[in-house]
């Protein structure tokens, strides 16, 4: 009876493995453009203290990326 109920089961854990592959592979990926805008804000915050942009420029940048680490929660 086990071995009936395992290989009607398989097709079931085949699908329930590749799901739980793609919502790792979607954590994996948010996380990295998570860590991409945060690392490109800390840019933008030095560019703007050493004075190679101004507050205008920097506005509207910061404001792209918090936007997009907004969309990202």
């Amino acid at each position: 009876m086990f071995v009936v109920d395992a290989i009607m089961m398989s097709p079931f854990k085949g699908l329930l493995f590749i799901a739980k592959e793609i919502a790792n592979a979607v954590d994996k990926e948010r996380e990295a453009d998570r860590s991409d805008a945060m690392t490109q804000l800390s840019s933008l915050h030095l560019a703007l203290e050493r004075g190679e942009i101004d507050e205008d420029e920097f506005d509207r940048r910061e404001t792209e990326l918090l936007d997009r680490l907004e969309q990202d929660q």
